[in-house]
């Protein structure tokens, strides 16, 4: 037990405080702003796919999935997925929009802030896609290898450690490390998609108060992942210290 504190106080706790803060502050964000009319008289599903038109991006689909906050991009697939907390879920029966007009109609209007700023983030990843970004392309480069090792790493550090077999050790932090460096290549990504939403909301004359609540709901979102990445940092810096301790 003595050995499992420090795992609890070094990595365990603050990876809860960092991850728990930033998907509060993600949640509140988007409950304010999903109240604000963005004046866009559209359908999140309409709305999607008209941005993406206007971007060129005519061969990407659009397709609902369940879940709160669930929405992105499928590179693989061309495939935009909008959540039931964006669309609604009167929405979600549908899997795609065949109504291709170019404007942004103007009035009561149906589309939140939040809503807006979500989708118009997926279509920055889109947009990303096509021009060959090469943060995102850096990220899908080395999916295969965390898929596979992010879930046998830690045993093969802990059976390394238990059985003194070093080598098994290292192997496995190469492949943890191989995992915190997928969550560090998301953050330019994310971030980037994030800096095109915030142009195309800017193009379609959201403004004010509007902009203000696009902006903080893209900024909010954008803290989860450095979260994640701050809390994979740490347990990768806990297994090296196991490891680095080991040898001496």
């Amino acid at each position: 037990m003595s050995g499992f504190l420090p795992y609890i106080l070094l990595v365990m706790l603050p990876s809860i405080a960092i991850t728990g803060w930033a998907a509060w502050r993600v949640r509140s964000t988007y409950a304010r702003w999903s109240k604000v009319d963005s004046g866009i008289d559209l359908t999140a599903f309409d709305f999607a796919r008209r941005l993406l038109d206007r971007q060129g991006l005519t061969d990407v689909q659009i397709e609902p999935i369940p879940g709160q906050l669930t929405d992105n991009y499928d590179p693989r697939n061309k495939v935009l997925h909008v959540s039931s907390a964006v669309a609604g879920p009167q929405q979600l029966g549908r899997t795609d929009v065949t109504d291709r007009s170019v404007g942004f109609p103007r009035g009561t209007g149906t589309l939140s802030v939040a809503a807006a700023a979500v989708i118009a983030h997926e279509v920055g990843h889109a947009l990303q896609d096509r021009e060959r970004d090469p943060w995102m392309l850096a990220r899908q480069s080395i999916v295969p290898a965390v898929q596979l090792g992010s879930g046998f790493a830690p045993w093969l550090i802990l059976g390394g450690l238990w059985f003194n077999l070093l080598g098994l050790a290292w192997v496995g932090l190469i492949a943890f490390g191989v995992a915190v460096a997928f969550t560090f290549l998301t953050l330019p990504v994310e971030i980037g998609a994030s800096g095109k939403a915030l142009a195309f909301v800017s193009s379609l004359g959201i403004s004010g108060d509007g902009q203000v609540g696009a902006r903080d709901v893209l900024k909010a979102a954008a803290w989860t992942y450095v979260a994640a990445a701050l809390a994979a940092l740490l347990t990768f810096l806990y297994y090296l210290t196991l490891i680095m301790g080991r040898r001496d």
